[in-house]
């Protein structure tokens, strides 16, 4: 019987499937390598190896975008945000100019504090998330109680729980995350993470 592919698995094919290998995609959905080919052949995309639609070219700053991202794992802000910047200003792929600018918002706002070298939890937080690792992410944003007092990791936990479709932990995470700090609500409406919640009327007051 063909795999009924959830819209969650679909949104991580389309976010991360350039930068996995097939065998990692097979065993992450638990199906056939042959079920994931054919998948990424009708999305257009093509896995870290060679597999799926091989007519459609990486996107060449799509390394730029992972460089910046050791960089900010590391603390080196300044050099963070000058990959992510690159992105933001030359890459075509949507997806992946939402994550850059996401990240070099986080530099920035490191920056302006005047931050160290130091690992801060929340950058461990997006480091993980944006390589496709929300269980860990998800662990971090939870530590201490830290999703509900802080409302960077309040957004981060309702961006996750929407990439995975559940759209009532989304909701509720999102609603703190702008209670804390309303510009989240902004964010929130230009972020290509809430797409799925966005759409749906049942949340739609979370944006306006």
């Amino acid at each position: 019987m063909a795999k009924r592919w959830k819209p969650q698995e679909i949104t991580y094919l389309k976010r991360y499937a350039n930068v996995r290998l097939l065998k990692d995609l097979a065993d992450r959905f638990r199906t056939q390598s042959d079920e994931v080919i054919e998948k990424l052949k009708v999305l257009q995309l093509a896995t870290k190896d060679g597999h799926g639609y091989l007519q459609r070219p990486p996107d060449p700053l799509l390394a730029v975008y992972e460089k910046g991202l050791k960089a900010l794992h590391k603390g080196k802000w300044r050099e963070a945000a000058k990959c992510f910047e690159q992105v933001v200003g030359e890459s075509r792929e949507t997806d992946l100019v939402g994550r850059a600018r996401r990240s070099l918002r986080t530099c920035k706002e490191r920056l302006g504090k005047g931050v160290g070298k130091d690992k801060d939890p929340f950058l461990t937080a997006v480091y993980e998330r944006n390589r496709g690792n929300f269980e860990e992410a998800l662990a971090i944003c939870s530590a201490g109680g830290r999703q509900s007092k802080d409302e960077r990791f309040a957004y981060l936990v309702a961006s996750i729980y929407s990439l995975t479709d559940e759209r009532e932990k989304a909701g509720n995470f999102l609603s703190l995350a702008i209670e804390l700090n309303p510009k989240n609500r902004i964010h929130a409406f230009h972020d290509t993470d809430f797409t799925v919640l966005r759409e749906d009327p049942e949340y739609k007051q979370l944006f306006f």
